[in-house]
């Protein structure tokens, strides 16, 4: 019996997302002195960020430890490839070569991006896009769950949550709050899963994790309300929900008074 509302939501989910962007407009393409950017940005990037093993990740507890099938355990405490599967579009065509120009769809483009100021060229590939720092809120059927700010409870009341989790039933589409430019879209960010990181005007970005799959990217441009990956429980989660962040130049922010109401999805 159970089953059967989370189905008919996300059916009506579909519709939604479906109904309000039919006929998508052309492609964001950025001026042509943009698209012709070659740059090498790894030699800027922290050392440690490079690195492909896993991170020490804060969520654990001994609650989460206990959680994880023994071959998932490390000395750091956690292996990457028990965070669900790896569900993320092979790289193809146009958003390929600018990802490899730009230094997009790296482990290290996606940390840096969530604690300090983008690069001055990764700002430029943006700086054509809607510059409205308003956001379409990114599970248009979802439910606000955990807000951000210091609100976790137990062994982790120190910790901060740096976003919003929004519970959707599993597959539920995930839209894009902005116009931007997908940085990332891959599941190395250790208890994040599958991720989706936008990069927008001004140096503002978005990040969607726990994805079931993402169905976009790097060095694509996406629209504001575009379908950009579904809702899961992949890494740290055990019931499904998009985990939402807002970033400003690498400063985290509470994203919930920006959220446009929703009615005005299919106006946009």
């Amino acid at each position: 019996m159970r089953a059967i509302p989370a189905a008919v939501a996300l059916v009506v989910a579909t519709f939604l997302v479906a109904r309000s962007f039919a006929q998508p407009a052309a492609p964001l393409a950025p001026p042509a002195e943009v698209e012709a950017l070659r740059v090498d940005l790894s030699e800027r990037v922290p050392r440690e960020w490079h690195r492909s093993d896993p991170d020490a990740f804060p969520l654990q507890p001994a609650r989460w430890r206990r959680r994880l099938p023994r071959r998932c355990h490390t000395q750091g405490g956690y292996r990457l490839f028990c965070g669900g599967e790896r569900r993320v579009p092979e790289p193809h065509g146009v958003a390929s070569e600018r990802a490899s120009r730009w230094g997009l769809g790296h482990r290290w483009t996606a940390k840096l991006l969530m604690h300090t100021r983008p690069f001055d060229e990764w700002m430029q590939a943006v700086a054509h896009l809607d510059p409205d720092l308003r956001m379409t809120f990114p599970v248009p059927t979802g439910r606000l769950g955990r807000g951000f700010g210091r609100n976790r409870t137990g062994s982790l009341a120190h910790r901060r949550h740096n976003g919003v989790d929004i519970g959707a039933p599993e597959g539920t589409p995930i839209v894009a709050a902005r116009d931007g430019l997908v940085a990332y879209s891959d599941n190395e960010l250790t208890g994040f899963g599958n991720v989706v990181l936008l990069l927008h005007h001004e140096g503002y970005s978005t990040f969607y994790a726990h994805c079931v799959e993402t169905l976009v990217q790097p060095g694509q441009y996406v629209r504001r309300g575009e379908v950009i990956a579904r809702v899961g429980k992949t890494g740290f989660a055990i019931a499904p929900h998009l985990h939402f962040e807002w970033r400003q130049r690498g400063w985290v922010r509470d994203p919930a008074r920006h959220f446009l109401p929703r009615e005005q999805l299919a106006s946009r």
